[in-house]
């Protein structure tokens, strides 16, 4: 039998004002992007305001495109870096890398330290936010098996608390598989309180998350709970329909998935032989093939709590050799409003 009373021990971070401290950084660096995308135009500005990722992301995809076929080495790497920033506020971290690499080498190459150390500040960024979404699905996962281990105890009440709060943090940093397990609790929970209305809806909820992250096997179980809650069996057939509509849309979103990997494969082969136009046109389809794929998709192979707090370590050392390298730049370059964003963000790093 599984131990529910062991837990992975994340520790709280330092004893400061960190969380109004991190808003007002992140609002602080958030309106740094808008002002270099409204420096492009302010329909992109008005984009980024309203949170319209997926249109921004095509229109710089696009400018970046037009670039290298004109051979705007510094519009290109202006555009790459505005990419790499949208990826961060999206915690689309691996693409956040790529775009930001690329904009590196381009100002490398035009020898511009001052863009480079942005760059760096970016990638820096990039790897702190990893850790801070490693950190909260490590504290998510503890409260699962803390809530897991109060609800065989009967503390039905502190179950429920601890619970929500696990759906609500692990959907925040896209952790959909924790979600899923958090609701299966809940139904469990609800069922042995009697009360049918919420078991329904906490199962429909578990089974929808696991069916839309390919774990089938996972949904019939959560639909099970509700057959034991003495469901109707006409009610059961219509939460099972949803199921394996939402296992279908995770069927094709992974088609779509594999078919961008192969025009992004395609991209790097013409890239390297020097075809940056043709490279282009397959990184736009790419994208293209990404456009109606759903997040639940994106993320439905993730590593396990502890594996992804164990690799975090490195984003904390990739991170401050990143804010480092920025820091001294803008230190030489008399960049003292830039200098101290750095300071601060790795005070963030924990």
């Amino acid at each position: 039998m599984a131990d529910w009373t062991r837990h992975i021990e994340v520790p709280p971070p330092p004893a400061t004002t960190r969380s109004v401290f991190d808003q007002e950084l992140e609002n602080e660096l958030v309106s740094r992007t808008a002002d270099s995308v409204r420096e492009i135009g302010p329909e992109l500005a008005r984009m980024l305001e309203q949170k319209e990722y997926d249109q921004l992301r095509e229109r710089l995809l696009n400018m970046a495109a037009q670039a290298v076929t004109a051979g705007n080495k510094r519009e290109l790497a202006g555009v790459m870096s505005l990419l790499g920033q949208l990826s961060i506020e999206e915690r689309d971290l691996d693409s956040a890398e790529v775009y930001l690499l690329e904009a590196l080498d381009v100002y490398q190459v035009l020898e511009e330290p001052v863009g480079a150390a942005q760059v760096y500040m970016q990638l820096g960024r990039a790897h702190l936010k990893s850790r801070e979404i490693a950190r909260t699905a490590g504290s998510s996962y503890d409260k699962l098996l803390v809530a897991r281990w109060q609800l065989s105890q009967g503390r039905y009440a502190a179950a429920e608390h601890e619970l929500r709060q696990v759906i609500d943090e692990s959907i925040t940093v896209d952790r959909y598989g924790t979600a899923a397990s958090a609701y299966y609790s809940l139904a469990r929970l609800y069922t042995e309180n009697g009360n049918t209305f919420e078991a329904e809806r906490s199962a429909m909820e578990a089974a929808r998350l696991y069916a839309s992250s390919g774990q089938l096997h996972q949904a019939g179980d959560a639909v099970e709970v509700l057959r034991k809650a003495g469901v109707e069996e006409w009610r059961i057939f219509e939460i099972q329909q949803v199921v394996q509509s939402s296992f279908e849309e995770f069927q094709a979103s992974v088609h779509q998935i594999e078919r961008a990997r192969d025009y992004r494969q395609l991209y790097n082969h013409y890239r390297s032989r020097g075809d940056h136009d043709r490279a282009w046109k397959l990184r736009l389809l790419a994208n293209k093939s990404l456009k109606n794929v759903s997040k639940r998709a994106m993320y439905h192979r993730q590593p396990d709590a502890l594996a992804l707090l164990y690799v975090s370590n490195d984003d904390k050392s990739r991170a401050t050799d990143y804010f480092q390298i920025a820091k001294r730049t803008f230190d030489t370059e008399g960049l003292e409003v830039l200098s101290t964003q750095v300071a601060k963000l790795e005070e963030q790093i924990y």
